[in-house]
């Protein structure tokens, strides 16, 4: 998609692995260009290198050609914006641009984003292990510490400081609450504004 303009447009570089959490750094790529006049999208897919064949990410891992491996990487993501279409077309994107290369994932995504002049890289983690790397992951700490260019880190939704969510079967017992797990946290009391007065302590 490409319109003329002489304005410089606002340039989001997408980390795509071909997992769910990869999949939401596309969506929410095109996410961040909702509200801006001019925009672009730029999708990276990082593989290894194996004696000139191209082994992509994610649970089909067959070695590609680099053509092939460019075609899947094309039409995976086509069929995520084919998913949020009505996103796409609320966005202001000019282009979206899909790359497959190889290398180290977090080096090949701060060196597109230096030749682009990328305005945000967004890219998901699932690392949870380590010291100085549990927030983050490996690949996500590195981006964040050598981009010149903002950085949106997305964390699995079933995750809360790196711990996973216990599953709390249901249907729950008498008297039992979903956060019980969570009882050693703090807990936060939400009063609604008309019975504030009446709540206050007196002094």
């Amino acid at each position: 998609m490409t319109h003329g303009t002489t304005s410089t447009p606002y340039r989001v570089i997408a980390g795509l692995d071909f997992s769910a959490l990869g999949d939401r750094a596309v969506v929410e790529g095109v996410r961040a260009c909702l509200g801006r006049e001019h925009s672009e999208l730029h999708v990276l897919a990082v593989g290894s290198d194996e004696d000139g064949l191209l082994r992509l990410p994610g649970e089909n891992r067959q070695l590609l050609t680099q053509e092939l491996a460019d075609a899947r990487a094309r039409d995976h993501v086509a069929k995520l914006l084919l998913g949020s279409e009505a996103l796409v077309h609320a966005s202001s994107l000019q282009q979206i641009a899909v790359y497959v290369a190889p290398g180290s994932a977090a080096e090949r995504l701060v060196a597109l984003a230096a030749a682009i002049d990328a305005d945000l890289i967004v890219i998901g983690t699932n690392n949870r292990t380590g010291l100085t790397r549990l927030l983050l992951g490996s690949v996500a700490e590195e981006v964040v510490r050598t981009a010149s260019c903002g950085v949106l880190v997305l964390r699995p939704r079933d995750f809360l400081d790196g711990e996973k969510l216990p599953e709390v079967a249901a249907p729950l017992k008498p008297g039992e609450h979903s956060l019980k797990p969570f009882a050693h946290a703090p807990t936060f009391h939400y009063v609604q504004r008309s019975q504030s007065s009446s709540m206050m302590p007196a002094i």
